[in-house]
């Protein structure tokens, strides 16, 4: 018995060393691989370092100084057999592709970068961007494609700074680093890179899109790719314009996949009407997996588009406080057109939504629902067999057709939904009349319930001020104080007012 331990023994050491062997041999092999990526990462340059690096050659590929302009430029053609020009020890590497940097890249305070020709530049390291100015060196008639990063762990941080025709595609694959863009100007992007101004291309988290302009950008300002896990907050940010090339592209373009909260609070998004048709913020599930993070979508404006706010697929989201108006520019009413809108057209998964103190006014629609969907836009029941919600939706002159016909509320979906204590663009606030601007089971037997008594207390609002201005305190709906920014229905000096 001894004998046959001590023969195990034998046998256990030496896969144990044999095991031991190969795990430093790996541990060593992965510190030498990560020394090598530090050493590659601990490269930091300036534009000053990449002129004086990467000199322009005669055909101007490098790095030029042009009015005090930085500016890149690819080769046109390599010799046979190089695939790039190497810098630096190769941190630096020119292909008829990409100016790649193996670094960090620092541009500073009143410098000025320029994208001549279709030039990419490949950042893989970190980006710090301050109070600078990004462009195209052709202007509009340029195909200058900006920033692509995609290395994992890095991060861009854009702040104070304006960019010309060009964005950035960001996407590290790992829930370390993240893109932070704040008090920055994009203007007229080009989507020669993208079809989004910042765009996300895969997997990461923490990031922020805040106090930013975006004017007239071909398609979206800020959206990520139809699989891609984003975890961001898209707040307080202007866009006017969207969708320039009139392909009914929306303002704001996430996907609505992954384990992260996505927060869309506080932005404007005016549409340029017949002239584009661009849509206002769209959020869709369509490819990867049902979202497992919540979907905030608060104290939004959103006028003169396509349609105002819409899910596509399943998800959990919260629409609170936002104002969508006059979103009525889609050639065919059954095409869009709704100000808020639902859709989960799936019998395996299922999309929620919380919707309250949103002001809907002008739409074609107003609030649209289709397919495997559970609304909760107010509940006031005391049974709380759901989560109670005031309501405080208010619906305006929502409707279309020829003779015109008022639409509140389409209730395309077999469920039951909760819609009480809501104010209806009917001159008395009860049954009979509310019925008339709802479309539910009275109407089609296949259509599910819409439950919108009681409804608000007062009678539907006819008369709404619109204001900018004024120096008294306002409050919302629930009574709480807002400051000068807030947008939406507020409550002043006794009066409901419109704010935009």
């Amino acid at each position: 018995m001894f004998r046959i331990s001590i023969n195990m023994l034998d046998d256990t050491n030496h896969f144990f060393i044999n095991f031991l062997t190969l795990f430093l041999m790996k541990k060593i092999f992965t510190l030498c691989f990560m020394a090598v990526a530090l050493m590659a990462s601990a490269n930091t340059y300036t534009l000053s370092q990449l002129a004086e690096l990467v000199p322009a050659l005669e055909d101007g590929t490098g790095v030029a100084v042009v009015d005090g302009a930085y500016v890149i430029q690819l080769p046109a053609s390599l010799p046979d057999g190089v695939s790039g020009l190497g810098y630096d020890d190769n941190n630096i590497v020119l292909t008829k592709t990409y100016f790649t940097i193996n670094g960090d890249l620092i541009i500073s305070e009143g410098e000025t970068l320029l994208f001549a020709g279709s030039a990419t530049m490949e950042i893989n390291g970190n980006l710090t961007i301050t109070n600078a100015t990004i462009g195209a060196a052709e202007g509009s008639e340029g195909t200058a494609k900006g920033f692509r990063m995609y290395m994992e762990g890095a991060s861009a941080t854009i702040t104070g700074s304006t960019f010309n025709y060009v964005g950035i595609n960001y996407g590290n694959g790992t829930e370390e680093g993240c893109l932070t863009a704040t008090g920055c100007t994009f203007n007229n992007h080009n989507t020669k890179g993208g079809n989004a101004v910042i765009n996300f291309t895969s997997l990461s988290k923490g990031n922020l899109v805040q106090d930013c302009v975006f004017e007239n950008p071909t398609l979206s300002a800020v959206a990520s790719g139809a699989n891609v896990a984003c975890g961001i907050t898209i707040k307080d940010n202007v866009i006017n314009k969207p969708n320039a090339s009139a392909r009914l592209y929306p303002g704001i373009n996430m996907s609505a996949t992954g384990p992260y909260d996505i927060v869309i609070d506080g932005n404007e998004v005016h549409g340029a009407a017949a002239e584009t048709r661009s849509g206002g913020i769209a959020l869709a599930c369509l490819l990867g997996n049902p979202p497992t993070g919540t979907l905030y979508v608060t104290n939004n404006f959103v006028e003169n588009c396509s349609y105002g706010i819409t899910l596509t697929g399943p998800g959990n989201v919260r629409m609170i406080g936002n104002t969508v108006l006059n979103n009525k520019y889609i050639a065919n009413p059954n095409n869009g057109g709704s100000g808020l809108n639902i859709t989960c057209n799936s019998a395996n998964v299922i999309a929620k939504a919380y919707m309250q103190d949103n002001h809907i006014e002008g739409n074609v629609w107003g609030v649209t629902v289709i397919g495997n969907v559970d609304i909760n836009a107010g509940y006031v029941e005391e049974a709380r067999e759901m989560e109670y919600n005031p309501g405080g939706n208010v619906f305006k002159d929502n409707g279309n057709g020829d003779p015109y016909v008022k639409y509140d509320w389409y209730n395309n979906t077999a469920n039951t939904t909760y819609a009480q204590g809501n104010t209806w663009n009917v001159e008395v606030q009860d049954f009979e009349h509310i019925a008339e601007v709802v479309v539910d089971n009275a109407d089609d037997s296949t259509l599910g319930q819409v439950i919108y008594m009681p409804a608000a207390a007062q009678t539907a609002i006819s008369n709404i001020n619109v204001d900018m201005g004024g120096n008294s305190q306002r409050y919302n709906i629930l009574g709480q104080p807002v400051d000068s920014n807030y947008r939406g229905i507020v409550i002043e000096n006794g009066k409901k007012v419109l704010v935009k």
